[in-house]
């Protein structure tokens, strides 16, 4: 009788499926039935969700202000393609520059990236807005011991995004020698061997501040007759230098238009990863240490979304991608791990690494009411 019942119960059930399937109109059995795959919106939103903050605050695109050549394009897609957010990159070539873009108000920016003593000046006017520590979720990644910096003590208004330092890059091949002194650029006598094919930095604290340091003063000193004497050295030393160049000096030593330049670590990193000619040093004298940093305007138009793109940066993997592009060193302690061999491999072969010896001799730049002066300094020099 159990056999009959189920064979029964089995032509019943047979029955009910061709008719469902007649009804369906296919003729057909439907298919057994498997779980439903995610939606691709569905695996994009859970994928936002992760490092793009609350999406439905973000605003469709953010304008970003930053250094020329010191973000990959590639993260720039990457977080439009993940977080639907387009971000407007525009340049500036000096600290000064940008604060008077901030300072005039309605700039439109909703990201900046000003460097340290920078951060202090906009900070001390008003002008930054405070960032809400609680959309950073990737702030753990960050280095202890650059954070609580003398320009911002508690991370209040800004975010470390690279760090580096300011010395002489050079080509071996075209100066015969490794340099060791600023008085292979600033002492006319040892510049003009090489006229035309020097080049500064177009910044009144880094060129001011390395013409002081060459004299024996601090990067930071304010000293009248001291000023007198960087004014005088740098205004002989006009004769012998091709230019001011805060922009392109990269690309210039790379393609040995010029065979030395004050210039930053990176950057210079960048020109040797094209011309194996090309070295980077910190004089016997001294040069500058400095931090960039991430920060917003106290007027911008779309101040969570900058954040959630600061959170963004913060990202180890994202961060590795970002030095490894720029070839400054990270404040992102989990991003190390991440940074390509070749990177490690340019930085030590080139001279930019900063060992223990070298970082005794390295002061950052600090500002106070009297270093107007660097400006007075400054204006004097490029006037001539």
């Amino acid at each position: 009788m159990k056999k009959i019942y189920e064979r029964s119960w089995l032509l019943l059930l047979l029955a009910f499926v061709l008719a469902l399937a007649v009804a369906c109109g296919d003729g057909a059995a439907p298919p057994a039935a498997e779980p439903a795959a995610p939606a691709a919106d569905e695996e994009m939103a859970e994928e936002v969700s992760d490092r793009c903050g609350d999406r439905s605050q973000l605003a469709a695109s953010i304008n970003f202000f930053n250094w020329g050549d010191y973000m990959d394009e590639d993260i720039l897609d990457q977080f439009e393609e993940e977080c639907g957010v387009r971000v407007n990159q525009d340049i500036f070539s000096s600290n000064e520059d940008m604060i008077a873009r901030i300072q005039a108000g309605n700039s439109g920016y909703d990201l900046i990236v000003p460097s340290d003593y920078a951060v202090q000046i906009l900070v001390d006017r008003g002008l930054l807005h405070g960032i809400n520590r609680t959309t950073l979720t990737n702030y753990g990644n960050l280095n202890p011991n650059l954070l609580g910096l003398y320009y911002d003590p508690d991370n209040t208004y800004s975010i470390p995004y690279q760090w580096g330092t300011t010395g002489i890059a050079y080509n071996l091949a075209a100066v015969g020698d490794h340099i060791d002194s600023w008085a292979a650029m600033l002492e006319s006598e040892q510049a003009c061997q090489h006229r035309g094919f020097i080049s500064l930095l177009d910044d009144e604290r880094e060129a001011v501040g390395a013409a002081l340091k060459y004299l024996g003063h601090s990067y930071n000193d304010t000293n009248p007759d001291h000023h007198a004497q960087a004014r005088d050295l740098l205004i002989a030393q006009k004769e012998c230098i091709g230019g001011y160049d805060s922009d392109n000096y990269s690309g210039t030593l790379a393609g040995e238009e010029v065979v030395m330049a004050l210039a930053w670590s990176g950057g210079t990193a960048v020109a040797r990863s094209e011309n194996e000619n090309i070295y980077f040093v910190i004089p016997q004298e001294g040069g500058a240490i400095w931090m960039d940093n991430l920060a917003i305007p106290i007027d911008a138009p779309n101040p969570y979304t900058a954040e959630v793109f600061i959170n963004y940066l913060l990202d180890a993997e994202i961060g590795a991608q970002l030095s490894n592009y720029t070839y400054y060193f990270t404040p992102n302690l989990a991003a190390e791990p991440l940074l390509d061999d070749f990177y490690f491999e340019l930085l030590e072969e080139g001279g930019m690494f900063v060992s223990d010896d070298v970082y005794a001799r390295l002061e950052w730049i600090e500002r106070d009411d009297d270093t107007i002066i660097f400006s007075d300094t400054w204006t004097a020099v490029k006037a001539r």
